[in-house]
């Protein structure tokens, strides 16, 4: 009588790609403002109001920095692969400008294809003083004693060394 394998070489070792190429696959996570398509009608200038656009929107991301009178709707996708960075695919932000009177003066939409890459500055910033060596930082101390003055009080904490136990 012959003896059964539990599994054959060949199914471990298609078992074992399938594990691999499924932990391979992306992650989609979705950021921020999340439109459904009732809300995707645009704005009339000068007839909607700061209250339209809360009843259909929701409240905004973020409002703007110096006038609050332009509301931001930011909403971003981004995907990540395995151990990799995690990458940006689709961003959408509706800029909704209101005027004195609370009603809807422009609205513009920017995408992903709108922002702009920018470069930091590497450098670095100088100080002022002489930089001290690891060497110097580590015999500089020594032969220097904590100096006591005459008439001050050994176990105060204030004085060199901190306070003396008897």
């Amino acid at each position: 009588m012959t003896q059964k394998r539990p599994f054959s070489p060949i199914a471990i070792v298609l078992m074992a790609s399938v594990c691999l190429l499924g932990a391979c696959t992306g992650v989609v996570d979705r950021r921020g403002f999340l439109a459904d398509e009732s809300q995707q009608a645009p704005f009339q200038d000068g007839v909607d109001t700061k209250e339209t656009v809360l009843s259909r929107m929701g409240n905004p991301s973020q409002t703007g920095t110096f006038d609050e009178q332009t509301w931001y709707y930011i909403s971003a996708i981004q995907k990540q692969t395995a151990f990799y960075k995690p990458r940006t695919t689709e961003r959408t932000i509706m800029a909704i400008s209101f005027d004195d009177s609370d009603k809807v003066a422009s609205q513009r939409k920017y995408t992903l294809a709108d922002g702009r890459v920018i470069a930091y500055d590497n450098r670095r910033t100088p100080t002022r003083g002489r930089e001290v060596t690891f060497l110097e930082q580590i015999f500089g101390s020594i032969g220097r004693a904590p100096v006591q003055l005459p008439g001050s009080d050994p176990n105060l904490p204030t004085s060199a060394g901190g306070p003396r136990r008897n």
